[in-house]
This record gives C-alpha cells, sequence and structure tokens, in this order.
C-alpha cells in the first residue's frame, strides 16, 4: 500500500508539472505570438519610408547631373533626408527570455522550435544585418559628404520645431564646385540606394515569414 501510494504521488506530481510546463509553454507561444504581430508592424512602417527615399535619391542623382539654379529646391530638399534612416525595432523580448533563461526546452514541438530560431537567427539577423549597413553609409555621409557640399545654415534652418524637413525657397547653392567631389556624394547616393532596395526585400520577406510563423504557432497551439 505504501508503495502504491508514492507512486501514485510521483504520478500526481509529475503530471502537475506537466500541465504548469504546458501552461507555461502556451503563455511564452501567445507572447511570442504578439512580438511578432508588432514585428511586422515596425517592418510595415520601415518599408513605405526607405520607397520614398528611394523614390527622392533617383530624383537627386538626376538633379545633380543637370545641375541648374532653378533646381537647387529640390536638391537640398531631396538630400535633407539622407541622415535619416527609418528603423526597424525587433521585438525580441520574449525569445531573449526562452533562450537566456533555459526555457526554450518548453517548446515541445521540433517544427515549432526550429521555425521560431530560424526566424531569430537568419530572417530577422538579415533584416538587422542590412539596416546596421545604412547606419554606416549614413555616417560616411555626415562625416565625409554633406558638410562638404551643402551649407550648413541652409540645412539647419530646413528643420521646424517638430523635425519635419522644410522645402527651400530660394534655391541656395551648394558651397562648392568641385565635380569630383560632387560625383563622389553622388556615387554614395547611388549606393545608399541601392542598399536601401536590398533592405527592402529583405523587409518584405521578413514580413512573409513572420505571417507564416504566427499562423503556424496559432494552429500548432490552437490559439485565436
Amino acid at each position: 500500500m505504501l508503495f502504491l501510494a508514492v507512486t501514485l504521488g510521483f504520478f500526481v506530481e509529475n503530471q502537475r508539472e506537466h500541465m504548469i510546463e504546458n501552461r507555461r509553454e502556451k503563455e511564452y507561444i501567445t507572447s511570442l505570438v504578439r512580438d511578432i504581430a508588432m514585428d511586422i508592424e515596425s517592418l510595415s512602417d520601415a518599408i513605405p519610408n526607405r520607397k520614398r527615399g528611394i523614390r527622392f535619391y533617383d530624383s537627386l542623382v538626376v538633379l545633380l547631373k543637370h545641375k541648374n539654379k532653378s533646381s537647387m529646391n529640390d536638391i537640398y530638399f531631396y538630400a535633407r533626408f539622407l541622415p535619416r534612416v527609418p528603423q526597424f525595432n525587433y521585438h525580441d523580448r520574449t525569445i531573449e527570455q526562452l533562450k537566456s533563461s533555459g526555457t526554450m526546452r518548453l517548446v515541445r514541438s521540433k517544427e515549432a522550435a526550429d521555425s521560431i530560431t530560424i526566424y531569430d537567427s537568419e530572417v530577422i539577423k538579415t533584416v538587422l544585418f542590412h539596416q546596421e549597413f545604412e547606419i554606416q553609409q549614413r555616417n560616411s555621409f555626415l562625416d565625409d559628404q554633406i558638410g562638404k557640399i551643402f551649407n550648413p545654415h541652409v540645412w539647419n534652418e530646413m528643420v521646424d520645431s517638430n523635425a519635419n524637413i522644410l522645402h527651400p525657397s530660394d534655391n541656395p547653392d551648394l558651397i562648392t564646385e568641385n565635380q569630383a567631389l560632387i560625383n563622389e556624394f553622388i556615387m554614395k547616393v547611388v549606393t545608399f540606394k541601392t542598399t536601401y532596395r536590398v533592405t527592402v526585400g529583405r523587409m518584405e520577406k521578413a514580413i512573409q515569414s513572420a505571417r507564416n510563423l504566427i499562423e503556424f504557432l496559432k494552429k500548432e497551439y490552437h490559439l485565436k
């Protein structure tokens, strides 16, 4: 009888721990789904800004190629957006908890665990890599090019108290006529524009991966 009682006690305790772990697993997955949904929102916000930047930089390259006094307002306006790199914010709170606390073991489904890992370490990592490259290019513009080409006083006056970029009205001149310097600037604009295009492609793929992961996790864990 004592043996049966002890065995039954172990069985009940194991069942209780199993139920607790199942509940915790579902809580983590529910939280993860919310994080991924916020990733989709952040990616969706970042893409249109980059597409606008691509259009602006296309125009900037053309205007600098055929530079004339009447186009200087637009040249300054389009160039003023170069230092602004719209950021995607990765919502990794739940994934970091799973990794740092060792609770990734709670995700019993190997397919779910593999899908989460791929999303974190491959899909999002690629987006963040390209985003960091954008920042490096932006800093290169700020350090090496913009101050040598554009009037800093005009540059300053183009931003209002809410950080909105204003369109100049008096067609201000560049501070240099050095064509080699301007050509180097144009080359960096072309490179920056290409980087934006690559990042947009990675972000669009990441959105689709995120949607697929949410759909899979909701089906796997019977979430609404």
